[in-house]
């Protein structure tokens, strides 16, 4: 923190103070985007081999549409818990972040120099003790339809297993029948 002492010796040096806040807060930032952009291609990923291995096309792997509707289900709780990884956690350290450059940015303007000191823990510790408001879904209505488009297709892949499932079970018992 030495490199954040001004001119003076005494004071903080406000835009370096900034800089060091910013830095931070573009970390939690690129941590999130890190998390969605793999968490998306990690479902993507596994949805395309079970459609693979559920179709018969590669002859000696095939999987039952039960056991691939089962895999989209592990897939819609493995997103959910991406989810509140991202919402409940990292989402909360970039917010307190943002919070506590916003501080600086507003004490700067009105006089010139940090009237609150170094608070950049302090406002991410009180973004984690606020419960989440409504207010906060409104704010993150992106990163909500994102989470929601994806569940959708997970549950749409789980739904059509179950029904392909349904058919070919009740195909084969009409053929044992006949």
């Amino acid at each position: 923190m030495s490199e954040l002492i001004g001119p003076s010796g005494n004071q903080l040096d406000l835009q370096k103070l900034w800089a060091k806040y910013e830095d931070i807060a573009m970390h939690f930032n690129d941590l999130l985007m890190r998390l969605r952009s793999q968490s998306l291609a990690g479902i993507a990923a596994l949805a395309t081999i079970v459609g693979v291995l559920a179709k018969g096309e590669i002859a000696s792997l095939s999987v039952s549409w039960f056991v691939a509707a089962m895999i989209f289900v592990a897939m819609a709780l493995f997103w959910i818990a991406i989810w509140c990884l991202d919402f409940l956690y990292y989402n909360r350290l970039l917010r307190g972040a943002v919070e506590a450059l916003r501080i600086i940015e507003l004490e700067s303007q009105e006089t010139g120099k940090l009237n609150s000191g170094i608070i950049m823990s302090t406002c991410i510790e009180r973004e984690f003790k606020n419960p989440l408001m409504r207010d906060d879904i409104k704010h993150f209505r992106g990163v909500i339809l994102f989470y929601l488009i994806v569940l959708a297709a997970i549950v749409a892949g789980a739904a059509f297993s179950l029904v392909m499932h349904s058919s070919s079970t009740s195909s084969a018992h009409a053929t044992f029948s006949s």
